[in-house]
């Protein structure tokens, strides 16, 4: 099993490896002006699923909202936490493969992991079931970036970077959707047919990433990266098929009742980025973020007012730079951004 100090060293290695080539993943760079929250102190022991005590207690927490999350403090890195929404102060911690990125509905989750035993396959996609344990596992190609389940636990999405493959400068990713009731793989997005204005649309460069599903699940957003640009596009599974309907959209998260999004634009600052908001019928847009951060790329809504993301906010391990962060979405509220889950990231809210 791989040392603590050797999994910080894979973490800081894809994090500067994505964080140079794809735009959204968190990196080792220090923020201007405002010093970093404390981390939280203690060790925190792991709760056996296995144990019939542990999985009674752990499913009255279950019963109410509460959020998913990988913990990034330095005696639990990449495991799976627990915590009520009301009450994100009294989080446990559970056993669970180890975590690079994950994403947890009501009965399934979707844990990315890194091999760290061979040189092919780059990464696994692990899924678990209620227990936290595993019932598949597929290869990936690459570091692991983004994961999703849709709403209705039919599917699900994993991307990875892949080097390699790059055209013109620009990063290359790989992004495979998962039909969890007949357990295939479609293996990337690229074959779907694209359409922009209308007509056909492809491009050798081509990449997708972002997935975020309707309610549905048949139906998602993501972002299309072609050319310096990045596009929003919506997708029909069923159809293998996307279409173009914006421009200048990274990351996108579907709000719960589908009217809404969040997603990432490019800051002031260099490789920094601010959380923007768009209503999908009518295309306004505004920024829900006021300064220019290091934000993650996997936001999740905790309900149609309110959003999680991950946060770079100073320098040093995940412990004491990485945390999730709460905002409220609407343009009235202002820029209210604070604290929501410290040494934490890849929230997956459960309602």
């Amino acid at each position: 099993m791989a040392t603590m100090k050797q999994r910080l060293v894979v973490f800081v290695a894809v994090v500067i490896v994505c964080g140079a080539g794809v735009a959204g993943y968190v990196r080792w760079r220090q923020p201007a002006r405002t010093p970093p929250p404390p981390a939280s102190a203690g060790p925190s022991p792991f709760l056996d699923l296995q144990d019939p005590a542990v999985a009674a207690r752990i499913e009255r927490l279950r019963a109410a909202p509460h959020v998913i999350y990988l913990s990034r403090r330095t005696d639990s890195f990449d495991q799976v936490g627990l915590a009520p929404i009301d009450h994100p102060d009294q989080r446990v911690l559970l056993t669970s493969p180890a975590c690079e990125r994950s994403y947890f509905g009501p009965k399934t989750g979707l844990c990315l992991t890194i091999n760290r035993d061979t040189v092919s396959p780059r990464a696994y996609a692990i899924f678990v079931d209620h227990a936290l344990q595993p019932t598949r596992q597929y290869p990936l190609d690459g570091l692991p970036i983004r994961a999703r389940v849709s709403p209705d636990n039919r599917w699900a999405a994993a991307t990875v970077f892949v080097s390699g493959e790059n055209y013109s400068g620009d990063f290359t990713t790989r992004t495979s959707v998962f039909d969890l009731e007949k357990g295939t793989v479609i293996d990337s997005l690229e074959t779907f047919t694209t359409e922009r204005d209308g007509k056909p649309y492809k491009a050798v460069d081509f990449n997708f990433w972002g997935v975020t599903f309707f309610a549905s699940g048949d139906r998602f957003l993501a972002t299309l990266g072609t050319g310096g640009q990045r596009l929003l596009v919506e997708g029909d599974i069923t159809r293998r098929h996307m279409t173009v309907i914006g421009a200048d959209i990274e990351c996108p998260s579907l709000s719960p009742d589908g009217q809404k999004i969040v997603f990432k634009r490019a800051g002031q600052v260099k490789s920094s980025w601010r959380l923007w908001a768009r209503v999908l019928a009518t295309g306004e847009e505004w920024p829900i973020t006021a300064e220019d951060r290091y934000i993650d790329d996997q936001a999740e809504w905790l309900d149609n007012d309110r959003v999680l993301y991950g946060l770079l906010y100073g320098e040093g391990v995940p412990e004491n730079s990485l945390s999730i962060w709460i905002s409220n979405v609407s343009r009235e509220s202002g820029f209210d951004a604070s604290v929501f889950l410290r040494s934490a990231s890849s929230p997956s809210v459960i309602r």
